[in-house]
């Protein structure tokens, strides 16, 4: 389990042994389904999550009933809205869910984290690691949907979601949930990029077909922008 511990939580290789033997008494393993919540508004965060493999969708539901993603965790990352909430002593603020292939995390019991984020310094880092990079990215959000047309936050959105082969297993509704927009829109515009065949669309799959180009319709500071 400590060689596991290390591999998955990127603050483990360098705490200290004593908070590392506390660490690995009060670790639990989840696994939950695609689309599942794992965290919903109004409740008690009690615990720190950190992905092992797949991924949490962070996400809002606006007053007219359309979602909209706020950031997503990977593996070796933790929620910040549910630090905050931890250590704020506040409910949650948002919805979590297991993203579209599931997600496996370990909790870390929020006295345990407390005890141990007062004890190392690698805790404390990890912390405001994870709270300094994910301010700036959902800043660049708030930015992007402020600022930017739709179709250049799909194009964001494609190319930040496709894989080594430029593939996106997505259905335009989830697209859709993810921009905060209605699938008609996503439609629309997916048969747009898909007529200057930057794209091919098939059932819950796009695929890009020249990534050089759809770089080329973002802002001058580019997809990290």
């Amino acid at each position: 389990m400590g060689e596991e511990l290390v591999k998955v939580i990127p603050f483990a290789k360098g705490m200290q042994a004593d908070t590392f033997a506390a660490l690995k008494k009060d670790i639990t393993r989840t696994v939950v389904s695609p689309g599942e919540d794992i965290l919903r508004p109004g409740d008690t965060v009690g615990g720190v999550f950190l992905v092992k493999s797949g991924a949490i969708r962070v996400y809002y539901i606006d007053a007219e009933g359309r979602e909209g993603t706020l950031y997503w965790i990977g593996p070796g990352e933790s929620c910040i809205l549910a630090l905050n909430s931890l250590f704020s002593d506040m409910p949650y603020p948002a919805f979590a869910a297991a993203d579209t292939e599931g997600v496996e995390f370990l909790t870390l019991s929020g006295k345990t984290f407390r005890q141990l984020f007062a004890r190392d310094p690698a805790v404390q880092a990890f912390l405001f690691e994870q709270l300094s990079g994910r301010v700036y990215a959902l800043l660049s959000t708030l930015e992007q949907t402020m600022r930017l047309p739709q179709e250049e936050r799909l194009v964001l959105l494609l190319l930040a979601r496709a894989d080594e082969s430029g593939v996106i297993c997505l259905s335009q509704e989830r697209l859709a949930r993810d921009l905060g927009t209605h699938r008609e829109v996503v439609s629309r515009l997916l048969r747009n990029l898909a007529g200057q065949n930057l794209i091919s669309l098939a059932h819950k799959r796009i695929t890009i077909m020249d990534r050089s180009r759809l770089e080329a319709m973002l802002p001058a500071d580019g997809p990290d922008g």
